[in-house]
């Protein structure tokens, strides 16, 4: 990595054998970019993540989130993962009150994450509806928990399955001595392990799974997380879960680490970086503020958001399963 500081400008360039890093860092008195290259030295760039806040969140703790998720793609997930996405606030000049402006303010980004409380869900929600109802969105309550933290898990399950339509075969947690027991695991990279955390420039960011947690069996000298807290592959930590689908008939199973926790945890570890606040997911609660927004959109001219069926990723793959399932069993053969 090469660091040149130009005046109030920082300019990072980071050169790689196919590997390509992008990422904009907001700086204490200027601004920092970084440029990404390939192996032949051509510049190269990175899908965004657009982040636009509707809680009561200052812009100062909002760029300081931001600057500490974008760090933790770079620096700590890319190199595992080979791919990843940048973080940028789009600063929307009009409020969320200005209906008739606010349809005219279409976001220039691959995905969306909205911060909100319950106070303002409804206007994220509109706005969402007339920009980008198609997009790839997340939403992160600012109100409920350690939210960075939720930002984080938010912005790195994006990268890896921004649709959230991807499913991979793998054992059956609840029958680990059974080889023929086996389930259509979630591709998600932070459920598995989302009671842990680490801090980057002091912000609370959620510990990950690497590859090799979506590969039957534990090889030595190969991570099933970035923190080494020794999850097994496909298995969950305690106090986290994983969605999971039955192949016999395609119905939904949520797997706990409180009942199934994996066999090659380190305690100590385990211990150190567990998160003892809390889990700060949206619960039936928020996901009902939704409902609320499809029955009566707030916008005109909105279509009341049909594919958003619900705000978290997990309760999005779950309903999809159970209104298609009848149709899966079908193709399958069942």
């Amino acid at each position: 990595m090469i660091l040149g500081v130009i005046g109030e400008r920082v300019h990072i360039h980071v050169l790689t054998s196919g590997v390509v890093f992008l990422d904009p860092i907001f700086v204490v008195g200027g601004w920092a970019r970084l440029s990404l290259w390939n192996h032949r030295g051509l510049e190269m760039s990175i899908p965004d993540i657009a982040v636009i806040n509707f809680s009561a969140l200052s812009v100062h703790e909002t760029q300081e989130a931001i600057r500490a998720i974008n760090r933790q793609i770079m620096e700590d997930f890319m190199p595992i993962w080979g791919s990843g996405y940048r973080c940028k606030l789009h600063a929307s000049p009009y409020g969320p009150g200005e209906v008739e402006v606010i349809r005219e303010d279409p976001v220039q980004a691959e995905a969306v994450i909205y911060f909100v409380d319950e106070a303002n869900i409804a206007s994220a929600l509109g706005y969402h509806d007339l920009n980008n109802s198609e997009v790839p969105v997340g939403f992160v309550f600012t109100d409920l928990g350690d939210w960075t933290v939720k930002f984080s898990h938010e912005a790195l399950e994006l990268i890896v399955d921004p649709t959230i339509n991807i499913l991979v075969p793998g054992p059956d947690p609840r029958q680990p001595d059974n080889p023929d027991a086996w389930l259509l695991h979630t591709y998600e990279v932070c459920d598995a392990v989302e009671r842990t955390d680490y801090r980057i420039d002091g912000i609370s960011v959620s510990n990950f799974v690497t590859p090799h947690y979506f590969a039957e069996g534990d090889a030595p000298g190969t991570r099933n997380d970035f923190l080494g807290v020794g999850v097994d592959s496909f298995g969950v930590t305690p106090g986290s879960h994983m969605g999971t689908v039955d192949p016999t008939d395609f119905s939904w199973v949520e797997i706990l680490g409180s009942k199934y926790p994996s066999r090659n945890l380190s305690k100590s570890r385990f211990e150190q970086f567990k998160r003892k606040g809390k889990r700060p997911r949206a619960g039936p609660k928020q996901e009902a503020l939704l409902m609320n927004y499809r029955n009566a959109p707030s916008v005109e001219g909105s279509h009341g958001l049909p594919t958003l069926t619900a705000l978290t990723r997990s309760r999005r793959k779950q309903r999809y399963i159970e209104q298609h399932r009848n149709t899966l069993s079908k193709k399958s053969g069942g």
